[in-house]
C-alpha cells in the first residue's frame, strides 16, 4: 500500500529536456510518500516529451498530468500558472525539470507545511561530466558521495536538527526551482507575473509578493534534499527590464500580479 500526501500537488516545469525529465520522474517513483498528483508544466515541448509522459502515466502510482502550452518563446510564468490552476492539492511543491529528488522529498515537505509560510528549498549541484554520466544511464540514484557532486552537504537529512539552522532570509536563494506554498496563497498574489520577458527575476518577484502579502519564509535545511543537473545557463537578454519590475514590486509593496493566474480560473 503506497503512502500519499493527499494535500500536496507536485508541479515540475520542463521544456524539451526529456532525458532530464525522465531522471526526475524516476526519482519521483522512489518517494517514500507520494504527492496526490504530479503535474508537468510544459512550456511547449515536442513529441518526445509527450511520449515520455504518456509512458510514465502507465507506471506512476498517482495521476500524472501533462499541462502543455504552445511554444512561443520562454513563458515559464505562464506554464506554471496554467499548471497550478489545474492542481487539486491544497499545497504546491514546485520544482524544475532538472531537479532530482531524494526519496524523502515529499515526506519532508509534508512535515514543513504551515499556514502563513512558504518554503524555500536547497539543491546540491551535479557537475557537467557527472551529469553526462547520469544521463547516459538515466540513473536517478544520486547520493551524498556521488562523484562530481557540488554542495553535497545539502543532501544531509537530519530532521531533529532542522530547527537549529535558519538559513537565508529575504530573496536570497529563494528560487522557483525548489519552492513550496499553499495554493490559496498562490491565488491570493495571482500567481507568477506573465509580464516578465525571458529568463530572470520572475521567481524573485513572485516571492516578494508573498512577503508583501504577509507570509514568512521557512528554509528546508537538512530536509527535502534535491540535486540540480548541470546545463548551460540561460541568456538574460531582458535582465535589466526584469530587475526593474522586481524593484517596483519591492518599492510599491504590490501584492498581486497584473497578468497572472486568474485568467485561467
Amino acid at each position: 500500500m503506497i503512502k500519499i500526501a493527499s494535500e500536496i500537488s507536485l508541479v515540475i516545469t520542463t521544456y524539451n529536456s526529456p532525458v532530464f525529465l525522465e531522471i526526475v520522474l524516476k526519482s519521483v517513483l522512489r518517494q517514500h510518500v507520494f504527492p496526490r498528483e504530479v503535474i508537468i508544466a510544459d512550456d511547449g515541448s515536442g513529441e518526445e516529451t509527450r511520449s515520455l509522459i504518456e509512458r510514465y502515466k502507465e507506471i506512476m502510482p498517482v495521476p500524472l498530468v501533462h499541462s502543455w502550452i504552445p511554444d512561443e518563446g520562454f513563458r515559464v510564468a505562464k506554464s506554471r500558472n496554467v499548471a497550478i490552476s489545474k492542481a487539486s492539492g491544497d499545497y504546491i511543491v514546485l520544482i524544475d525539470g532538472d531537479m532530482v529528488l531524494t526519496p524523502h522529498f515529499i515526506k519532508d515537505h509534508r512535515s514543513l507545511m504551515k499556514r502563513e509560510q512558504f518554503v524555500a528549498g536547497s539543491r546540491a549541484r551535479l557537475k557537467k561530466k557527472a551529469t553526462e554520466r547520469i544521463c547516459a544511464h538515466k540513473d536517478q540514484r544520486i547520493h551524498i558521495w556521488t562523484k562530481g557532486l557540488g554542495r553535497r552537504l545539502v543532501l544531509l537529512r537530519i530532521p531533529f536538527m532542522h530547527r537549529l539552522i535558519k538559513g537565508k532570509t529575504g530573496l536570497a536563494h529563494a528560487r522557483s526551482c525548489h519552492l513550496a506554498f499553499w495554493k490559496s496563497d498562490f491565488m491570493a498574489v495571482n500567481g507568477f507575473e506573465e509580464k516578465f520577458v525571458g529568463w530572470g527575476y520572475e521567481d524573485s518577484e513572485f516571492v516578494q509578493r508573498l512577503y508583501n502579502n504577509g507570509l514568512q519564509r521557512k528554509n528546508a535545511k537538512l530536509l527535502a534534499g534535491a540535486v540540480h543537473l548541470y546545463h548551460e545557463g540561460k541568456a538574460m537578454n531582458h535582465a535589466d527590464n526584469n530587475l526593474e519590475m522586481l524593484k517596483q514590486t519591492v518599492a510599491s509593496g504590490r501584492k498581486r500580479a497584473e497578468c497572472g493566474v486568474d485568467q485561467y480560473i
